[in-house]
């Protein structure tokens, strides 16, 4: 079986079930959060091993672990004690273990507490905190999260279709040889329309400054993510983040622009709440 099939397949079956899990939030999106973290942390940890690095993988993973279930209930004094401890014995460890190149390996195992496990600690949050900036509506949090992952798959979908048909101009040729301009801007466009019409038919009960807001950020910071995550494979010297999701690569490589884009919709929540 060909790529195509595969992708369609694992589409089908999977985004029912991500839309579900968004919609239920609480233990249901945290675990699937945990899922995604803990194979995305060990697909970053395993290809900066070809650039000749070797973090500390489970170290990494336990603290970005803990990093989410902090962010999904509450910082207690023991688990920020803990927090500094982990820290503390990152640093120690990587004395004792003599790499070879220290600064490169601690300075990976960081990289991974930070992405993904710290931007996915903003999508947790967002779920849970979301509606604070939303007119008050039933379910307005989840359909808002919902909203956002649609207008990235549709951002994705419309760049890779509009870029292989119209596209001319590369968008950046030494990340991403295959994307154009043509591409990225109708991705962009996507996002937008998603906002658009979700708020036409009052699914969303937003204001159109709002509307126009959230259309570039997925569709500006998604694409970017995407870029940043193409970087760090062309660095490592990978096609894919692994082949865990058959047609579609890794985690990494399925939703590293959920991923980039949470923060920034967290940013989004700070400036507006």
């Amino acid at each position: 079986m060909n790529e195509l099939p595969k992708r369609i397949i694992v589409a089908v079956l999977g985004i029912p079930l991500l839309l579900f899990i968004i919609y239920k939030g609480g233990v249901y999106l945290f675990g699937l959060i945990l899922v995604i973290n803990t194979a995305g942390q060990w697909e970053l940890y395993t290809a900066a091993e070809n650039k000749d690095t070797k973090p500390q993988k489970y170290l990494g993973i336990l603290f970005g672990l803990l990093l989410l279930g902090a962010v999904q209930f509450g910082i207690p004094a023991w688990l920020a004690a803990v927090f500094f401890s982990l820290i503390i014995i990152i640093f120690a460890a990587e004395m004792f273990r003599n790499t070879g190149s220290a600064v490169l390996s601690t300075g990976t195992t960081l990289l991974g507490i930070f992405y993904p496990a710290g931007f996915l600690a903003s999508l947790l949050f967002l779920r849970n905190n979301v509606i604070d900036m939303l007119p008050a509506a039933e379910h307005a949090d989840a359909y808002f999260l919902i909203a956002v992952f649609i207008s990235i798959w549709i951002c994705d979908t419309f760049a890779y279709f509009f870029g292989k048909a119209f596209g001319k101009h590369s968008l950046f040729k030494r990340v991403s040889p295959n994307k154009t301009i043509e591409g990225a801007a109708a991705g962009v466009l996507g996002a937008l329309l998603v906002f658009f019409l979700l708020r036409i038919f009052n699914i969303l009960l937003i204001s159109w400054e709002f509307v126009v807001i959230c259309g570039l950020l997925s569709g500006i910071i998604g694409q970017l993510g995407d870029l940043v995550e193409s970087w760090f494979k062309r660095d490592a010297g990978v096609k894919d983040s692994s082949k865990l999701l058959p047609g579609h690569g890794g985690m990494l490589d399925r939703f590293d622009s959920l991923i980039f884009v949470s923060p920034a919709y967290l940013v989004l929540y700070l400036l507006w709440v």
